[in-house]
């Protein structure tokens, strides 16, 4: 993962993504968020060819549950959301952006530039430090480090 997750996504990523490839999946993106009482687990999960069916997510749901009891990677009480990464896809993995390079993204950034944390726009480049974004709101060509990103996701334009 080249986009910085929580340190509990991390664990659960590192204990579920060889299950879920080996049953011919593809995690595509791990979220959580703490809570005052309870926190959220998000699993995104798509197949590696995509358009996962809800009926494999449901059963997918149920064994990833039983792991996560076993192993007990979230410390505390949490819901579990196993669902589909969707048309505007999360881009977490190197993979993930260089197989969207040339299409439209939109980037948001831990810290402002010149007052804008979020970017939209057709991805021109994509290297192992960052990429590059032609920019609609400023008109500029964005270079963005992969460090700097808190989230990506591919930005389907509806015509």
């Amino acid at each position: 993962m080249v986009i910085q997750l929580h340190p509990v996504a991390k664990k659960v990523v590192e204990l579920l993504e060889p299950h879920i490839e080996r049953q011919g999946y593809e995690l595509v993106a791990v979220q959580f968020k703490q809570g005052r009482r309870t926190g959220m687990l998000r699993l995104l999960i798509d197949r590696r060819e995509g358009r996962i069916a809800l009926g494999e997510l449901e059963g997918l749901s149920h064994v990833l549950s039983d792991m996560l009891d076993v192993y007990d990677p979230v410390e505390g009480r949490y819901i579990l959301e196993v669902a589909s990464p969707g048309i505007n896809r999360p881009l977490v993995k190197l993979s993930h952006f260089k197989a969207h390079a040339g299409q439209r993204v939109r980037v948001r950034t831990v810290a402002p530039r010149e007052g804008q944390k979020t970017f939209t726009g057709v991805m021109a480049a994509v290297s192992e430090s960052g990429i590059e974004v032609e920019d609609e709101i400023s008109r500029r060509r964005q270079i963005i480090g992969f460090d700097e990103i808190s989230s990506a996701n591919y930005e389907h334009k509806f015509d």
